[in-house]
């Protein structure tokens, strides 16, 4: 028969102890000897946290510009907040008809253009899509 993935824990029983964490010296150390990099303090720690609460992130953004760890989460966090605030935008029906009827618009516009430069004969590069077209390699 084949073995289990999970262990038989019948003969085990629970003691109720709390297991002992290795405190924080010892898991620099460990991850020195590793390879894998930390946070040098706990300040950095939690500014890095801080970076992915929707409002806060702008704090250790301006505050704690030597920090690179906190500067690369802060960096991610008001990313993710600038697409927080386009998604509760978008959750408003006439500010998502009027973008996607702009959009629309837009890619008609570009289709004529594109028709006509065709019937020209020109290759000519339409704004926004040829540059979109060169960086996915398409």
């Amino acid at each position: 028969m084949a073995e289990s993935f999970f262990k038989d824990d019948k003969s085990e029983s629970p003691t109720g102890e709390i297991p002992v964490l290795e405190d924080s010296s010892q898991a620099a150390a460990a991850g020195e000897e590793s390879g894998k990099e930390g946070f040098a303090s706990d300040e950095g720690r939690m500014a890095a946290i801080m970076a992915y609460i929707p409002i806060l992130c702008f704090v250790p953004l301006l505050s704690m510009k030597e920090n690179k760890e906190a500067q690369f989460h802060a960096r991610q966090g008001v990313m993710l907040f600038l697409v927080e605030l386009v998604a509760v935008l978008f959750l408003i029906d006439t500010v998502s008809d009027l973008v996607f009827k702009g959009i629309l618009l837009i890619a008609a516009g570009l289709s004529v253009a594109g028709i006509i430069f065709a019937l020209q004969g020109k290759n000519y590069r339409l704004p926004l899509i040829g540059d979109m077209i060169d960086k996915s390699k398409l």
